[in-house]
């Protein structure tokens, strides 16, 4: 008979049960597709196991990078989809567009629960989906949810509400009053959809066996403001470290294309960052004697000399790693990222998206980073910003720090323990 060990979860060499020739631990790791770096925490963990015990869930182009990294993968829907414009979140627009989302989750609950019987799911790892929670304890497995934010207070928090004894009186109040039908329709909306978004947090907690935080502990936290304060999610909460898709000493850093500082802007394509890109573009034509290499699907019919246009990556690592400094949105797997790698960073967190937003305040307060919002970005600013970090050690002696941490955490191994220990209490006899 097998004896079953975490050595049997995390070696190359699985394990056979004795009464079938499967393995006999199975992980579903389900993952969210509404951003690139929730598929660099998925494979984090993925690596660990040997991978034929491991199946990944999702859609869209994070679905093809966890076909391309070669594992077996399964294609799930999207739960909801977040828009805005001009580097703005909207938050009345994404919640009119996702009016049937309790339908969208009881569908695809049905459809995780199918995908878990299927391949004989021993533990599911859920990266910020609803669905496979929901569907694991229907079918009574383990299941560990991971995220870095457990608290949504702030989501419906606007800060740009009208009062009534608001007139129009100079251009500043002139700005007050035209927002002002947005900014209530954004409160009602908001006010509207609050319980019922309370409501399902707080049965994804109470249906997940663990909530795995891939960030540094206390008291570098960066999302340290959008974790929750109550007790009874606390206590299921581990900070484990950050979670890359790579380690960091296998990361060959790309050539950096010419003499001179070397600056990487990673904007990807949502069109919202547009401002952010033209700013890169101008910053560029004032800083001659700095090399960007910028990363987005947005197109321009003249750049400087200095400048390159590059489309996606799927190692973006080796372009950091080469890199004086990052710009780039304030994204948690991103920042977590940049930070294992010791970089200094600029950061642009998308308009009202208040976790980015949250996320850049923290880095700054850990000296790491600077942060400009848009109503302040110009390619003058980040001209400017950016000559001030090159002048300046202080923001990468500070990363450099952080990225001696995140290597002695070991965070995907720490989740894979935890992980591969449910996956075994199911199958211990």
């Amino acid at each position: 008979m097998v004896e079953l060990s975490m050595n049997n979860v995390l070696t190359r060499r699985p394990a056979l049960s004795r009464r079938t020739s499967r393995l006999p631990y199975r992980i579903y790791i389900s993952v969210n597709g509404e951003g690139y770096g929730h598929s660099s925490r998925a494979l984090a963990v993925a690596r660990q196991f040997d991978p034929a015990s491991v199946v990944l869930g999702s859609y869209g182009y994070v679905l093809e990078r966890l076909q391309r990294a070669g594992y077996e993968t399964v294609e799930v829907g999207p739960e909801v989809k977040f828009f805005g414009e001009d580097g703005s979140f909207e938050l009345s627009t994404t919640i009119l567009k996702n009016t049937t989302w309790p339908l969208v989750i009881n569908k695809q609950t049905r459809v995780e629960s199918r995908i878990m019987k299927e391949y004989g799911i021993t533990c599911v790892l859920s990266d910020c989906r609803a669905a496979p929670v929901f569907a694991a304890a229907r079918l009574g497995l383990p299941c560990i949810f991971m995220t870095n934010q457990t608290q949504f207070d702030h989501f419906f928090q606007r800060r740009n509400r009208i009062k009534l004894s608001d007139r129009p009186n100079g251009m500043r109040s002139a700005r007050k009053f035209a927002e002002g039908p947005k900014a209530l329709q954004d409160a009602i909306l908001g006010g509207a959809v609050e319980p019922g978004v309370e409501m399902v947090v707080k049965a994804i907690f109470r249906e997940s066996d663990e909530i795995v935080i891939p960030d540094f502990p206390s008291p570098d936290t960066v999302c340290l403001p959008i974790l929750s304060r109550r007790p009874q999610v606390m206590k299921l909460q581990r900070i484990v470290g950050p979670l890359t898709a790579w380690n960091v000493d296998s990361v060959i850093p790309y050539p950096r294309p010419g003499i001179g500082p070397y600056v990487v802007g990673t904007l990807g394509g949502h069109q919202y960052r547009y401002p952010l890109f033209q700013a890169m573009i101008e910053a560029a034509y004032r800083l001659p004697h700095v090399q960007f290499d910028i990363f987005s699907s947005f197109s321009a019919n003249s750049v400087p000399a200095n400048l390159r246009l590059l489309e996606f990556t799927d190692t973006p690592e080796s372009y950091y790693k080469s890199a004086d400094l990052v710009v780039t949105q304030a994204g948690h797997s991103t920042a977590m990222e940049i930070l294992s790698l010791g970089k200094q960073s600029i950061l642009v967190p998308d308009y009202k998206q208040i976790e980015q937003e949250n996320n850049a305040a923290r880095m700054v307060e850990l000296n790491v980073s600077s942060q400009l919002s848009y109503p302040q970005l110009s390619g003058e600013a980040l001209a400017y910003r950016i000559q001030q970090h090159l002048k300046t050690g202080i923001f990468e002696l500070n990363a450099l720090r952080l990225a001696r941490r995140a290597s002695e955490l070991d965070g995907a191994r720490r989740v894979a323990e935890i992980v591969g220990e449910y996956a075994m209490r199911v199958m211990a006899y």
